[in-house]
């Protein structure tokens, strides 16, 4: 068996307060009944998932990369966190992973409101991203496409397939959002420009203020490959251009809308306005001495 990244911790939430705990009181009996199936997320068996993945076209993006014998497995963490596998049997002396996804259901309500009107007190259900590994063993890394942080082996290339399934999954579950917590500055960079044209939606900072981060770093930024410039930011090389000072990475919520008034959220002029006044109040640089020196010490090599 191919060794495989663990996946240590749940993610937690900066702006918004996590109450999945407390979900279970207030259900109605046929949403119990969901979260104690085995079934992933209450709802698909391993057919049902296997024609969700041949719908959204990643079946067909393994089987163009040589994967052809796959085992899709599904596992209940508790009664909110489900985890979907899709393994190759084609490699010779057991299974190797190619697809981990771990998602958590709750309701969240958020710590802090930042646009009148929007309070969002009544709670939010949503579907947490805890863990999305898409990897393809057989490949290698190349200068084109250089290994990121917290990657053991290449992508797949099918973050926009998967993207469709989440939406299916919210959907289906009658979600607000779907929500992921970036470890890595690459990551909050790719989501933020995965807009999708069939759903009119993008992933989006539930805080302006860290949406306006964003945008400034990746203002500052431009030129330097997305690679160097996420193991610097992990490294902590990012440095306040004014002050001199280091800037560390803080993830925090960024949310596909799904409900009309959490996109109507991000549409507000109000939240617009902060994003940009956030973004020109910032300047970043990288401490490009820094950053030579840890990677002439193989400090890349240990994430």
């Amino acid at each position: 068996m191919t060794e495989h990244r663990p996946h240590i911790h749940k993610k937690e939430p900066r702006y918004l307060e996590d109450i999945t705990l407390a979900v279970d009181s207030s259900l109605p009996r046929q949403q119990e009944d969901l979260f104690t199936s085995d079934r992933f997320l209450g709802l698909y068996d391993e057919k049902r998932l296997m024609g969700k993945l041949k719908k959204i076209g990643m079946i067909e993006i393994l089987s163009q990369r040589g994967y052809k014998n796959l085992r899709i497995r599904m596992a209940k963490q508790d009664n909110y966190t489900s985890r979907l596998y899709v393994d190759s049997t084609d490699f010779p002396g057991g299974d190797t992973r190619l697809v981990e996804l771990i998602v958590r259901e709750g309701v969240f309500r958020p710590k802090k409101s930042f646009i009148p009107g929007f309070d969002f007190q009544e709670g939010l259900s949503m579907l947490l991203i805890e863990w999305l590994a898409l990897q393809d063993p057989r490949a290698s890394f190349t200068e084109d496409k250089p290994r990121l942080p917290g990657q053991q082996y290449p992508g797949l290339g099918g973050l926009k397939n998967i993207q469709e399934l989440l939406y299916i999954f919210g959907r289906d579950l009658e979600k607000d959002a779907i929500i992921d917590i970036p470890e890595y500055y690459h990551a909050a960079v790719i989501y933020s420009r995965m807009y999708s044209e069939i759903y009119s939606r993008k992933y989006s900072f539930f805080s302006p203020m860290d949406a306006g981060t964003l945008e400034a770093i990746m203002r500052d930024l431009q030129g330097v490959p997305l690679a160097e410039a996420s193991f610097a930011v992990t490294f902590d090389c990012l440095l306040d251009a004014r002050t001199g000072e280091r800037v560390k990475w803080k993830p925090s919520e960024q949310m596909y809308p799904l409900s009309k008034k959490l996109y109507r959220y991000f549409e507000q002029k109000e939240y617009r306005q902060i994003l940009e006044d956030t973004m020109n109040g910032l300047s970043f640089t990288i401490d490009w001495e820094r950053f030579r020196k840890l990677k002439e010490q193989g400090a890349m090599n240990e994430i």
